[in-house]
């Protein structure tokens, strides 16, 4: 099934006002239920409070993500007058976590929560990431899909690193009292090792678009083929064309190196996104699946 219009975007600012107008107007009409807006500051002036302005009068449902070092008490003062759903602090440290979210603390406008941008590097502190929230009183926490159209290099958990952490997320008390949104199927496997990861296989070009902070408009933030600029169409006019419809069909379709396993009704080939780039084509496996 192919939904008519996205039910989220996500779209990265960049430090340019640039095409923040059209970009806001194309959503509008569009008519998503949610926009996760991301922005590298909130200072007066900013991208971030243009676009805050532009859909004060919109139903659309906005979550703006900012990085804590950019997000101090009096900066967070700017956004009260301004309509959020939430405000969610990313960090890739517990450290920048816990900093992050004491300059916040006595911000009195949108939900807060934390979005923690899982590495390599950091995958060991989520157990004590998410005893910190509970500590705080944090409700929400955001895991955030990789920005793959900006070269990063994918980053997943082997199937054994999958076990070892789930093992430490029990012992540290699990996810109770946590509203968690989780992206990664295998990380999701990590957190709720008895439950089906919850989307229906990859939603990207579905349920979901991305447009990166030069207007390029993406299936999803880990899928960086290009359905189109946003400097040449207008968001609808991407929506409805020919490139993105033809992306859509071929992610309906099951990678052709999942064919013959077992688990292929439960994770749906994984992430499409991590594949594509590791393997060149969206008929690979995602290394997560080993």
């Amino acid at each position: 099934m192919e939904l008519a219009a996205p039910i989220t975007i996500y779209w990265d600012l960049g430090p340019e006002q640039g095409l923040v107008e059209k970009i806001c107007s194309d959503i509008i009409s569009c008519r998503p239920l949610m926009l996760q807006l991301f922005s590298p500051a909130v200072e007066p002036g900013c991208p971030a409070l243009a676009v805050l302005n532009s859909f004060k009068d919109s139903p659309i449902a906005i979550s703006l993500t900012v990085p804590a070092a950019a997000l101090s008490f009096p900066a967070a003062t700017l956004l009260e007058n301004y309509k959020l759903k939430e405000l969610l602090i990313s960090c890739d440290t517990l450290e920048g976590a816990a900093a992050g979210w004491s300059s916040v603390s006595n911000y009195s406008g949108a939900a807060k929560g934390i979005s923690f941008q899982v590495t390599r590097e950091n995958r060991h502190e989520l157990p004590s990431l998410l005893g910190f929230c509970r500590q705080q009183g944090i409700q929400r926490v955001v895991l955030p899909m990789q920005r793959l159209y900006n070269q990063e290099s994918p980053f997943f958990l082997s199937r054994q690193e999958q076990q070892h952490l789930s093992g430490l997320l029990a012992a540290a008390g699990g996810t109770e009292g946590l509203n968690l949104t989780i992206h990664d199927p295998f990380i999701w496997r990590a957190f709720y090792p008895a439950i089906p990861f919850p989307q229906a296989g990859c939603q990207a070009a579905n349920t979901m678009l991305a447009v990166d902070p030069r207007g390029t408009v993406y299936p999803c933030p880990t899928l960086p083929v290009p359905l189109g600029s946003l400097t040449a169409a207008s968001l609808k006019e991407i929506m409805v064309s020919g490139i993105k419809k033809d992306f859509r069909r071929k992610l309906l379709e099951n990678p052709a190196q999942c064919l013959a396993c077992v688990e292929i009704k439960e994770c749906r080939g994984g992430c499409r996104g991590r594949a594509y780039v590791l393997n060149g084509t969206l008929d690979g496996l995602d290394v997560a699946c080993r």
